[in-house]
C-alpha cells in the first residue's frame, strides 16, 4: 500500500540560518534517518524535535510513522492524533493515518481518513492515489463492491495505474467475468512487471478462457522467475 510522506533527504535539511527552527531541522533529520532504516537515530532526532517544540506537527507525524514501523500502535496513534489536531488539513497526514487505521482493521475510520485526504489535497496532488489506497484497504475488509467503485475512480483519473489494473483483473476473475479479467490483466501487463502473484492470475484467467498458449507462457515465466514461490507450488500441483 502506497505510503505518502513529505519528501526529505539529508541534503534537504536546511541550516538554521535559513530561518528554520531547531525542532523543524531535527524533524527533517529524523525522517531522513527513518528513510535510511536507522530507526534509533530517527527516534532520537524526533524526540529531540518534540522536546524543542511540543507543537511541531511534522515531528508528531514522522514519529507516528516511526512507531508504526516499529509495531508500536498505541504510541503511533497518540502522535497521529496530536498531529491531526494541529494540522487537520494535511492530506499526507490524513492518508498515512488511513494506512495506520487500515492496519489496525478500523476500516470505517480508515475510509473517513482517506476521503479526508482527498478533500484536503490541492489540485496539484494526484488525489486518485488516495482512492487507490482506500480501495486496497477495503479489499482487506473485505468490501469488494465498494473497493471496485473506488478502483474505477482511480482508472478514470489515470488508466495506467498497475495496482488498480491488477486488482480489477483479480476482482473480475473472482466474479467469473473472465473476458473482463483478461482485458484488465492485459492492460496491467502493458504498464508493469510481473510478480508470482500476477503470473498465477494470468495462468488462471487464460485457462478459463481456453488460452492454452498464453497460459503456458505465464506458467513458464512463473516457474523460471519464481521457482520457490507459493504460487509456483500451487501451479505445479495443478498440473499433476
Amino acid at each position: 500500500m502506497l505510503l505518502v510522506l513529505m519528501a526529505c533527504t539529508s541534503d534537504a535539511v536546511r541550516k538554521k540560518s535559513d530561518g528554520e527552527s531547531s525542532a523543524s531541522i531535527n524533524a527533517r533529520l529524523g525522517l531522513a534517518y527513518m528513510q535510511q532504516g536507522d530507526y534509533e537515530a530517527a527516534l532520537e532526532k524526533l524526540q529531540r524535535a518534540l522536546e524543542q517544540d511540543p507543537d511541531q506537527a511534522t515531528a508528531h507525524h514522522y514519529i507516528a510513522e516511526l512507531y508504526r514501523q516499529l509495531d508500536s500502535p498505541q504510541e503511533a496513534e497518540n502522535h497521529y492524533k496530536v498531529a491531526l489536531k494541529l494540522t487537520p488539513k494535511d492530506h499526507s497526514l490524513q492518508n498515512n493515518y488511513g494506512v495506520f487505521l487500515c492496519d489496525q482493521k478500523d476500516y470505517v475510520a480508515a475510509e473517513q481518513s482517506f476521503l479526508m485526504a482527498v478533500q484536503t489535497a490541492p489540485v496539484t496532488v494526484a488525489r486518485y492515489e488516495f482512492y487507490e489506497n482506500l480501495a486496497q484497504c477495503l479489499m482487506r475488509k473485505p468490501d469488494r463492491a465498494k473497493a471496485e467503485k473506488y478502483f474505477r475512480v482511480v482508472l478514470e483519473a489515470n488508466p495506467r495505474m498497475p495496482v488498480t489494473l491488477y486488482q480489477m483483473a483479480r476482482l473480475s476473475f473472482d466474479e467469473g467475468k473472465y473476458l473482463r479479467a483478461r482485458a484488465f490483466f492485459q492492460r496491467f501487463v502493458e504498464v508493469s512487471t510481473h510478480t508470482a502473484e500476477t503470473l498465477w492470475l494470468g495462468v488462471r484467467i487464460e485457462r478459463e478462457l481456453g488460452g492454452i498458449k498464453a497460459a503456458g507462457e505465464y506458467a513458464r515465466l512463473l516457474k523460471v522467475n519464481f521457482p520457490l514461490a507459493d504460487e509456483t507450488v500451487t501451479l505445479m500441483e495443478s498440473e499433476q
